[in-house]
């Protein structure tokens, strides 16, 4: 496996886990010294509550260990967009370029991959349109409202042979899986 792709690997495994608030055990993150061309720079697809909320913070917490950059936030409104762009520069000092839309992030050769954390019904075409641009993706839940979107990103994540990571946070949450086991000890009634 080329370092890249296990920088990769590592980018949305730790953006998966973070996501959901849990502490991973980077062992192996700390077994080599990253170089820059270990770096990942990470676009963000969409400026929502979401991202800012979970996220990006998700992100930046391992940035530094595992050599994440933010470089560009696209979203179509330029409200969040530029919003986008503040709250990165606040937490990280550095500006990321900022995209009118999707097709202006994909042109820049400084994204290696990217999270989505658009509308809903936006996240599988976000997605194909993300592996098709030869970007690695961490995708917020759900993947797809439809079956036919669902095999489409399918196709093309086999296709392009990219990394995507899709958010599950409400199945590995131990609140939710605690929720799930009283409601399974009958406790709460019929």
């Amino acid at each position: 496996m080329a370092a890249h792709e296990s920088s990769r690997r590592r980018f949305l495994k730790t953006a998966g886990a973070g996501a959901v608030g849990l502490a991973m055990t980077p062992a192996a993150s700390y077994a080599r010294i990253l170089g820059a061309n270990d770096r990942v720079r990470v676009g963000l697809v969409g400026f929502s509550d979401r991202t800012r909320s979970s996220l990006l913070p998700a992100l930046l917490r391992h940035a530094g260990e595992l050599n994440f950059e933010v470089t560009a936030v696209s979203d179509i409104w330029r409200r969040r967009r530029e919003e986008g762009g503040d709250v990165v520069e606040r937490l990280t000092g550095r500006r990321p370029a900022l995209c009118r839309n999707n097709e202006e992030l994909y042109e820049r050769r400084d994204v290696d991959a990217v999270i989505i954390g658009t509308a809903d019904f936006q996240h599988a075409l976000h997605c194909v349109e993300a592996v098709q641009a030869g970007r690695d993706a961490y995708v917020e839940k759900p993947l797809a409202n439809t079956m036919a979107d669902a095999r489409a990103v399918r196709q093309a994540v086999r296709a392009s042979g990219r990394i995507v990571q899709i958010g599950t946070q409400r199945r590995s949450s131990l609140k939710y899986q605690r929720a799930r086991e009283y409601l399974a000890s009958g406790a709460f009634g019929p």
